[in-house]
């Protein structure tokens, strides 16, 4: 007796603790409820009254299908103990979450006659689970699908293959940089809230369009089921119209115009980061372009991308495998037609491909840093020449030597102790050499220009502002930095057939002579240019009507063979 109480009291004492931590139900083989505990009536909002004999579907919400409801049947109904997480609907509507274990119970013939349910509440835990999910899928600034997110959705639009058209937008805004350091963080983080605010609506997210945000000022749309490619340049230019508007946020009034690049279906990716990426590619084609209107990716953009990427890892060591090369321009006394000077243009002359403008690595190698490293060697090369020259030529070697000066260089401390190494290690005048800066490269960090500057001419060296008259300062520049040379650009020569052209030109001219600059004309391609500039009062010029840029080797021969001094001058 004392076994049997024993065994009575321990399945009395597990009985109280299961009421106690789970909600518990009986049911029968019909799925009518024989049986609840109070826990079962708490989270259900009904009465026992009410659950029992009442079909347990009373409680089935719609977040299962058929098959989920078929497959747990299929398990208990063979006897087996059926485990899994249910999604239950209480009587007011809400929606609860239980782990369940559902055990079949057998009768004295080994028959079922019941099952036995024991559910655990999870709810908080799946709420918790939700807020995660939706943070790592999410945002937290502006609330829009993050890069995860919105790489999950593309990938499932391309392996959906379904034959309808569908785009991705990549959008980019310019000034953002400029904003957020200048007016500080949180006026950019309200930026993106707005931006993130006029695309909700103006593309309105549906099953068909999704806005995200990839970090910083990048923004992404996804368009599907389109009738055509070309709708997505529609969106986009809704787009740009939208976003170009001003933004009022914390008493500023805000510009910040968006770059768009498009790539559709019509260039299938196999996956979303291709997709991606070739998205990206337009919107920098877009973003160079400058022309307020967005880009369609295509083939052409790829393989300049992978030329530009095979342009990079050649750069890396152009220096060490000697492949770069300086060629001359002669700058010409335009009265007496005797050299002056020369300009050191770099070329780069690619064992493979031959020669690769300067206009397709020149900024590649500022993008990569590599321009420091090349820039050091044009100055101590073009040094090394002239030596060579003044030794060999003598006085028939040019005067003046005129190097150009890149934005990163101009920035970088070692500027100066690399000129003066250079003049040092090849016993040079300083005064022989000639730096030039544009506009644009001097004004990007002004303090710190004029100070670089006035080092430089410390040194002795002449500066010249290269391509004058196209920047947007021109007049400060002229105030406020040491220069001696204003060169005029050549798109000034260019069109120095229309009137207000050769006006501006004369007035640069006389402005430039009243501050004691010289002049030096740029582009001279015709005999009509040269006399023009003569009659201006220009005294210097270079361009293709006396020679294109030639090698040192040649640029000898043409210096002792009086080359330039043959060609016609009006006032020879």
């Amino acid at each position: 007796m004392t076994d049997i109480h024993s065994e009575l009291s321990y399945l009395q004492a597990f009985r109280d603790a299961v009421d106690e931590a789970g909600i518990v139900a009986i049911n029968d083989t019909k799925g009518r409820i024989l049986d609840v505990n109070d826990n079962f009536c708490q989270i259900s909002g009904y009465t026992r009254e009410e659950l029992i004999g009442a079909d347990h579907r009373i409680l089935r919400s719609d977040q299962h299908s058929n098959l989920f409801f078929r497959e747990m049947y299929r398990t208990i109904r063979r006897g087996k103990t059926w485990r899994g997480e249910i999604c239950n609907k209480a009587k007011n509507g809400k929606l609860y979450w239980v782990n369940t274990t559902i055990v079949p119970m057998f009768n004295e013939q080994g028959k079922i006659d019941g099952y036995l349910a024991l559910r655990i509440d999870i709810s908080e835990q799946k709420r918790l689970m939700q807020r995660l999910q939706h943070l790592a899928h999410h945002d937290p600034l502006t609330g829009l699908p993050n890069r995860v997110s919105i790489l999950e959705s593309i990938q499932k639009v391309i392996d959906r293959k379904s034959g309808r058209h569908f785009a991705l937008l990549f959008m980019d805004f310019d000034r953002f940089k400029l904003i957020n350091d200048s007016l500080g963080h949180d006026v950019g983080d309200k930026l993106l809230e707005a931006i993130a605010d006029r695309l909700r609506k103006t593309v309105r997210a549906s099953d068909t369009i999704q806005a995200a945000r990839l970090g910083g000022d990048e923004f992404v749309v996804l368009l599907e089921n389109l009738s055509s490619p070309d709708d997505a340049i529609l969106v986009a230019n809704r787009l740009l119209e939208t976003l170009a508007r001003p933004y009022i946020l914390g008493g500023y009034t805000i510009y910040s115009s968006a770059s768009i690049g498009i790539v559709t279906s019509e260039h299938r990716s196999e996956t979303a980061s291709e997709m991606l990426s070739d998205a990206d590619l337009a919107m920098y084609e877009a973003k160079a372009t400058k022309q307020d209107r967005p880009i369609v990716f295509d083939r052409v953009l790829r393989d300049k991308a992978q030329k530009r990427l095979y342009i990079e890892n050649q750069l890396r060591d152009v220096i060490s495998r000697d492949e770069l090369k300086l060629f001359y321009q002669p700058i010409i006394d335009l009265g007496s037609g005797e050299l002056r000077g020369v300009e050191a243009l770099l070329r780069w002359f690619h064992p493979e491909c031959g020669l690769i403008p300067p206009d397709e690595f020149i900024s590649v190698a500022e993008e990569m840093d590599m321009i420091i490293p090349v820039g050091n060697f044009v100055v101590d090369e073009a040094c090394r020449q002239l030596a060579q020259w003044r030794k060999t030529l003598g006085t028939q070697a040019p005067e003046n030597l005129h190097v150009n000066v890149s934005r990163k260089q101009l920035e970088h401390p070692t500027l100066v102790s690399i000129v003066a190494e250079a003049l040092r290690k090849y016993d040079i005048p300083a005064k022989c050499l000639h730096l030039e800066v544009t506009e644009s490269i001097i004004m990007h960090d002004r303090d710190a220009s004029i100070e670089t500057l006035n080092d430089l001419k410390k040194l002795g060296v002449k500066l010249d502002v290269d391509d004058f008259g196209t920047g947007y300062s021109s007049l400060s520049c002229l105030c406020d930095f040491p220069i001696d040379v204003l060169k005029l650009d050549r798109e000034f020569i260019k069109r120095s057939d229309r009137d207000r052209e050769v006006l501006l030109i004369h007035a640069l001219i006389i402005l430039a002579e009243k501050l004691g600059l010289e002049v030096i004309g740029e582009g001279i391609e015709n005999i009509e240019q040269l006399q023009l500039l003569q009659g201006l009062g220009c005294r210097l010029g270079q361009g293709y009507y006396y020679s294109k840029p030639i090698c040192g080797e040649e640029s000898e021969k043409s210096i002792l063979a009086c080359k330039w001094s043959t060609r016609p001058m009006i006032n020879a």
